[in-house]
């Protein structure tokens, strides 16, 4: 199996994490499940958002839209988010609704869904304009009016930077500026959870932007020991080793793959050859016999 450090699973505790630190002022009325079980079998949903006083509206413009139960389905950079998914989600909903729908007595007007991604789905999108209401809240944030669930799509790469920090912060491309507000903001947090929360998504972007990060702590003057701590220099220089030999490791079995088949092709025109050789020798002495003859 190929070493792999960036697995496409390690994006969704800081997804998760994110969410919680975007939310974080009214976090005492809301209630997390992280990969929700939908039913006995296998199937969840990335991130259940459930706001215990249904009269609340979140300050957060992300959670302004909320209802009392909030299914989030996150794709990590990379990944694709397409009609399929959506339908993917809405049954989520439905599932969830009909597991519920005695016990919980939720009712179908009191759910809504959240797809969070990067880059915008254009085609998704596109898909969704020639059928429903499509509204731009802001940067990065679209509302879609007329399905069975009230729905939003979120761009992280689109959002606001500066009212949305945590969301933006996942992703492989980030710059320095952007970086060290980050681990300002992390030094500067005072609450237990969001400490917690702030950490897991420190960890991780320094993982999958580890040059980056290295540079900071090795550059700047203002690292503070917990950030040394949190950002340990000998971690990440490993993380980038192992990731550099994994990828030299693929691209040696790559060109070994490639080197197999060229040889077999030469195999087969080694043989191709032999077979035309010996069908002219076999050519050849049936002209002989034949002139013999004469």
């Amino acid at each position: 199996m190929d070493l792999e450090i960036e697995d496409k699973k390690q994006w969704h505790p800081a997804f998760c994490a994110a969410v919680e630190l975007e939310f974080r002022e009214d976090n005492r009325i809301l209630h997390y499940e992280r990969e929700h079980n939908l039913s006995k079998k296998p199937l969840q949903m990335d991130l259940l958002v459930i706001k215990k006083d249904p009269n609340r509206t979140l300050r957060n413009e992300i959670g302004d839209f909320f209802l009392g139960h909030n299914i989030m389905e996150y794709k990590s950079p990379g990944d694709d988010l397409s009609v399929d998914d959506l339908f993917k989600v809405l049954g989520y909903a439905c599932i969830y609704k009909a597991e519920n729908g005695e016990q919980g007595g939720i009712p179908d007007s009191d759910i809504t869904i959240s797809l969070v991604r990067e880059g915008a789905p254009l085609k998704l999108l596109d898909y969704l304009s020639k059928k429903y209401t499509i509204t731009k809240k802001s940067s990065g944030i679209y509302r879609i009016t007329g399905l069975l669930f009230p729905l939003q799509i979120l761009v992280t790469g689109k959002l606001d930077p500066a009212s949305h920090m945590w969301l933006c912060s996942l992703t492989r491309s980030m710059k320095q500026e952007s970086a060290e507000t980050l681990l300002s903001n992390y030094s500067s947090l005072k609450n237990t959870r969001d400490k917690k929360n702030a950490g897991v998504i420190v960890d991780f972007v320094s993982n999958v932007n580890g040059n980056l990060f290295l540079q900071i702590l090795k550059g700047s003057e203002h690292m503070t020991e917990e950030m040394k701590a949190l950002i340990e220099p000998e971690i990440i220089e490993l993380r980038l080793t192992i990731k550099n030999q994994a990828a030299e490791l693929a691209n040696s079995k790559k060109e070994l793959a490639s080197n197999k088949k060229e040889l077999a092709s030469n195999r087969k025109k080694l043989a191709d050859k032999d077979a035309e050789i010996e069908r002219l020798k076999q050519q050849l002495e049936e002209f002989m016999k034949k002139h013999t003859s004469l």
